[in-house]
């Protein structure tokens, strides 16, 4: 799917449009809009997640699907392991979802995901949401890119 933005220029009467096609691998769509807020990395507020050393850096449409799948095999093997008559999680691909990628001393590309089954308002978009129960409507992972290794999967306890 490709999408086009035509930017037009109204200081001369026969000025041309310029099109610009963005590229694919950043373009959301509107589902993907309105579940996603991305957070530029912040070394103070982000101490207990990240290194004080990594770097903000930003994720691609393609680098976002592979989350979404490493997120789902995650969700697998955790339901699969333990007890979890109580605390399965469920659709994880439909759940809200808070970004901060960071490339880290070692130059590797890590992603921390916080996921949410729902929202009560909207500042989850501006602001990192911190959830002390909630079972498996609350989870959070953190995903190396680089080694493609998904660590750290945890739901929230009942209370």
């Amino acid at each position: 799917m490709s999408f086009f933005i035509a930017i037009s220029v109204h200081t001369q009467p026969n000025q041309h449009k310029i099109v610009i096609p963005p590229p694919d691998d950043y373009y959301l769509n509107s589902t993907e809009k309105s579940r996603y807020a991305f957070f530029k990395f912040d070394a103070k507020r982000d101490e207990y997640i990240f290194d004080k050393k990594s770097k903000p850096a930003t994720l691609s449409k393609t680098e976002l699907l592979h989350i979404e799948k490493m997120i789902a095999k995650g969700v697998r093997d955790y339901n699969k392991s333990g007890n979890r008559k109580y605390n399965i999680i469920k659709k994880p691909e439909k759940y809200f979802k808070q970004f901060i990628a960071i490339i880290n001393a070692k130059g590797e590309k890590e992603v921390w995901v916080n996921c949410y089954c729902a929202v009560m308002h909207d500042s989850w978009k501006t602001h990192i949401q911190h959830a002390s129960d909630g079972g498996s409507c609350y989870l959070t992972i953190k995903i190396n890119l680089t080694k493609n290794k998904a660590t750290k999967l945890n739901a929230h306890g009942l209370a």
